[in-house]
């Protein structure tokens, strides 16, 4: 039987929300486009709304309904769904998991509050959040290092976060090489159960999506060589629109905020390759 944080490990991909020219979300092609990513050999699950989601500029209703469409297209694949929340506040957290329980989320990665960058955070206070979390709800957690780095959680703090029950995977993006390697060898000296999901990891063949290399060490180590080959297929694919990825939802989140925005954005055909607007 699958434990649960073999559950979360793998190549998980962080999908985009698109819009339509009006500003409104394009609930039509999020169908598309997380159908199509869950249907990929090798890729273990999507996660809706981090940072390339556009979540900052999404309505807590609008979220709700990519939480639903992705996870339905996820779970009709047979995968794992997870959720990306920015909560301000335990209760708030607590308030946005509890509703998530309700949708077709099998695990929530959370941004870490505000109040975690104010000053020198006792490090107890971040350890608390999760107890808390942990206490109060049901949902399986990703910790989620973000590249901002008066958000960093230590080494120490985050080994102290894995051993709670419900901490079942952590997003190294820090982009800082020595907080990486101090973190991963602090978790394998603890023994940890958590995965670390390379999605951002700054080693010698990170990509937006995950590092190949790394996930290429894994599965070698785990003898899954099948699942190995299905794994650097997706990222590549996913590599060659990668422009794609990034820049087309950057023109989307700017159309959006300013209404005086002209931009124009067609519709985009799996067909068609868009290359970055920035080499």
């Amino acid at each position: 039987m699958t434990s649960l944080h073999e559950r979360f490990s793998g190549l998980f991909i962080p999908h985009v929300s698109p819009f339509e020219s009006s500003g409104a979300l394009d609930l039509e092609s999020l169908a598309r486009l997380t159908k199509y990513f869950s249907s990929l050999p090798g890729v273990a699950g999507l996660v809706s709304c981090a940072r390339i989601g556009e979540s900052p500029v999404l309505s807590l209703e609008e979220k709700r309904r990519v939480y639903e469409i992705s996870g339905k297209a996820v779970h009709d694949a047979g995968k794992v769904h997870i959720a990306a929340i920015a909560p301000q506040s335990t209760d708030e957290a607590v308030s946005l998991m509890r509703d998530l329980e309700n949708l077709p989320v099998d695990g929530v990665m959370i941004f870490p509050p505000l109040l975690f960058a104010w000053g020198k955070v006792d490090p107890n206070l971040k350890v608390r959040f999760f107890e808390d979390l942990a206490r109060e709800t049901k949902l399986p957690v990703v910790l989620f290092q973000i590249p901002v780095k008066s958000y960093y959680y230590e080494p120490e703090t985050i080994c102290r976060i894995a051993r709670l029950e419900n901490v079942v995977a952590f997003k190294e993006a820090s982009f800082d090489i020595n907080l990486f390697t101090e973190t991963v060898q602090a978790l394998k000296r603890d023994k940890a159960a958590m995965r670390e999901r390379e999605e951002d990891a700054p080693c010698s063949g990170a990509r937006q999506l995950g590092g190949a290399s790394e996930v290429a060490e894994r599965h070698r180590a785990a003898g899954r060589a099948e699942h190995l080959q299905q794994a650097q297929a997706a990222v590549e694919t996913l590599d060659e629109i990668g422009g794609t990825l990034l820049a087309v939802p950057a023109l989307q989140l700017w159309h959006r905020i300013s209404n005086r925005s002209k931009i124009e954005l067609a519709r985009l055909s799996r067909h068609v390759i868009i290359r970055p607007l920035v080499q």
